[in-house]
């Protein structure tokens, strides 16, 4: 069985998500923003094995954690199109006055079925907040990073947001999964897709 918990993480408060196995004790960590050897701590108590990183998309309030992974062999994955964004000025950190973030992901996710850990995950493009935001769905869990919030959606004013595409994403591939599934944002609390489905005003918003 798969359960979860859930920090909020420096600077900013984002959702960082710890994945975890009940039988293998394998875990996952989803949007690591900060808190690295806290999270690490806290998983360790419980006796949990971190096996990788996972990152919805390349802003530094979801990845500055995970700066100090190579430091634990831990290995860290986003899309292929958010990499760069990790060395670069579009992760945002110095234009918030965080300063400088640079560092590179080990491995690149792959949009369908992908397996870390033992721990099996479904990897969905949904480009609009960032060119290479992704969903991830594991069990009837949807960690939707910055993509989807409840009773709301991600900017797209931040270099490659795209709002024609956001809403593509949402409307097309979110929406289409079963309601009775569970979003777990990068921001605020959770949700439901039936929900979202009804009242998201991503419905009637256009630019």
């Amino acid at each position: 069985m798969i359960k979860y918990l859930v920090n909020q993480v420096p600077p900013l408060g984002a959702n960082c998500y710890t994945v975890y196995d009940t039988q293998t004790k394998n875990c996952l960590i989803i949007d690591l923003g900060g808190d690295f050897y806290k999270i690490l701590k806290q998983a360790g108590d419980l006796g949990l094995r971190v096996l990788g990183v996972v990152l919805t998309h390349g802003h530094f309030d979801h990845c500055a954690g995970a700066v100090s992974c190579k430091e634990k062999n831990i290995p860290v994955y986003v899309s292929q199109e958010d990499g760069k964004m990790l060395c670069s000025m579009t992760n945002m950190s110095e234009y918030f006055g965080f300063g400088r973030l640079s560092f590179t992901a080990d491995c690149f996710l792959r949009e369908g079925k992908n397996e870390i850990g033992g721990i099996m995950l479904e990897v969905i493009k949904t480009p609009g907040h960032t060119a290479g935001s992704v969903c991830i769905l594991i069990e009837d869990k949807l960690f939707s990073g910055d993509t989807l919030f409840a009773l709301s959606y991600g900017r797209c004013d931040l270099p490659t947001g795209d709002f024609t595409e956001l809403k593509n994403s949402l409307l097309n591939k979110i929406f289409t999964l079963s309601g009775e599934i569970e979003v777990l944002p990068g921001h605020g609390g959770k949700t439901t897709i039936n929900h979202e489905r009804k009242y998201n005003p991503i419905n009637e918003d256009n630019y």
